[in-house]
């Protein structure tokens, strides 16, 4: 993409000191941000003040002008000194700011440098989304020589980098030449004069051409940074009647033109960002190719599948801020349009109020430009970022779809390996039961056993006893049978044909009873023990 330019060799001038001006004039108009989209529709930049904050603090302590730095206290878009932009009207496409009836605030420095009279006026607007303004400074009926127009931007502060501009800006001059041997030499000579002890390059004559029966000479960096371009516009009366021309809203033309140059540049601008970015994206996201044979080469089954879902996950991710970056340069694709057509309908519009004479070529090589190259670029850059789109998504599909299949064969394996485990512990439950029914069993048996010791213990017990009873009655024979003892005295040599000794015979019968008795109850005993247990 060529930068439009002239046919034309660029030379350096060299700045002639004998050439003199009258009623110069130097106005800014810069383009700021009012909104930012990606924070939603009509919200405000964060930085949307900066604009206003920097023309009433920088420029005007610069040059010293009260009114200037008081400049808040007259937008409508600030209350007590502190920014409130709700206080403008939404709905208005172009809206004055300045709360008076006047809508242009004039000013005159509390300090001239060299004897000037320098006056000036600002003219706040907000155009769509887009804050600008008309800042003119001015030196009317005055004759200066050139090199004072130094004054006019002292240490470069009517520049870029000072006003740091978002959508960039347009300086222009307007001067009665007096004293000068070339209108193109005399602009140049401007220009180097403006850019005196300021550390930024002196742009360069891109474009001349005639506009109201004057020269007008289109100066510029070629910085593709909108914030850092200075465009500028050096005209020099060539007809006594160039400012009884225009209209009166020849001024809205104009600033509308160049606010439409400024949103064409600027989307330009953003969508070589975008494109690169588009770039840098493609390239991580190809980075991600060569994980597919090395995830498929991968032995174990789960380790596979993770690695998928974590390489899923990461394309997935970065698929989508590429798709986002191809919609932005989309965006900037329509902006670019919609501005373009803008830019070509004001065109046409001032070309209506110009000369016979008059040549405004250089505008209209803008708008070729804008027209075809800058389209053609863009086109181009999409067409490049949506066939690798195209890639990515299939991409994602053949991840997705491995995902899947990897996923049914784990929940296959998961089921299998469920399976076992529930038939495995079907079998412990089982065993578990068989083993409490051994065990219950096995306290049956000891129970049984225990109840066998314990009746075993009662037997002895009931012997024990039998006994005993066994050995009380026989006392108790032997007590009954010992008064007998005591009448007859046993001889303990005694006659065998003597008959036997009572005591002697009441013990013998009370043996042979208790063995009966004790044989009868044993016999009865067993019976019964029989009985119960049967």
């Amino acid at each position: 993409m060529r930068p439009y330019a002239l046919t034309k060799r660029y030379y350096q001038p060299t700045m002639t000191k004998d050439y003199k001006i009258r009623n110069p004039s130097i106005t800014l108009y810069p383009f700021h941000l009012r909104d930012d989209f990606d924070e939603g529709f009509q919200a405000v930049a964060k930085n949307a003040q900066d604009l206003w904050e920097i023309l009433a603090d920088d420029i005007g302590k610069t040059f010293n002008i009260p009114e200037l730095q008081s400049l808040r206290n007259h937008l409508i878009c600030y209350q007590n000194g502190q920014y409130y932009p709700s206080g403008e009207d939404k709905q208005s496409d172009y809206q004055e700011l300045i709360a008076s009836s006047q809508k242009t605030l004039r000013f005159q420095p509390n300090s001239q440098p060299d004897d000037l009279q320098l006056n000036g006026s600002i003219y706040p607007l907000r155009l769509h989304d887009t804050y600008t303004a008309d800042l003119t400074l001015s030196v009317p009926t005055q004759t200066i020589p050139i090199t004072q127009l130094q004054h006019f931007n002292p240490n470069g502060c009517l520049l870029p980098d000072n006003i740091k501009p978002s959508l960039g800006q347009t300086l222009l001059l307007y001067a009665e030449p007096i004293s000068f041997d070339n209108y193109r030499r005399l602009a140049d000579g401007c220009i180097q004069a403006l850019w005196h002890n300021t550390p930024q390059p002196v742009p360069k004559l891109i474009a001349e051409g005639q506009l109201l029966g004057s020269p007008i000479f289109e100066y510029d960096h070629r910085n593709l940074n909108p914030a850092q371009q200075c465009h500028i516009l050096v005209w020099l009366k060539g007809d006594p009647n160039t400012l009884n021309l225009p209209p009166s809203n020849f001024n809205y033309y104009l600033i509308n033109l160049l606010f439409s140059h400024a949103k064409i540049r600027f989307a330009f601008a953003k969508s070589r960002e975008l494109y690169r970015e588009g770039q840098r994206l493609t390239s991580n996201i190809e980075k991600e190719i060569p994980q597919f044979t090395k995830i498929e080469q991968e032995p174990d089954a789960e380790s596979r599948l993770t690695q998928l879902k974590q390489l899923l996950a990461r394309i997935r991710t970065k698929v989508f801020d590429y798709t986002k970056c191809l919609s932005l340069l989309k965006e900037n694709s329509n902006t670019l349009t919609v501005n373009t057509n803008n830019y070509r309908e004001i065109l046409e519009e001032i070309q209506k109020l110009t000369l016979a004479d008059d040549n405004l070529d250089f505008l209209y090589k803008f708008l070729n430009l804008a027209e075809h190259d800058h389209q053609q670029q863009i086109q181009a850059d999409l067409n490049y970022l949506f066939a690798s789109q195209d890639l990515f998504q299939q991409m994602i599909a053949t991840i997705r779809g491995m995902v899947e299949i990897e996923q049914i064969e784990s929940d296959r394996r998961w089921q299998a390996t469920e399976n076992r485990q529930s038939r495995q512990l079907q079998e412990a439950l089982a065993r578990q039961e068989a083993a409490q029914r051994e065990q219950e069993r096995q306290a049956q048996e000891q129970a049984k056993q225990q109840e066998a010791r314990e009746k075993k213990r009662e037997r002895r017990l009931e012997d024990i006893i039998f006994f005993v009873g066994t050995v009380i009655g026989a006392s108790g024979i032997f007590g009954s049978s010992y008064p007998l003892l005591q009448e007859t005295p046993i001889q303990w040599h005694p006659d065998a044909l003597l008959p036997i000794h009572p005591f002697v015979g009441s013990i013998l019968w009370s043996i042979i009873f208790g063995i009966a008795i004790g044989l009868v109850t044993l016999f009865f005993l067993i019976l019964i023990r029989k009985l119960l247990e049967s």
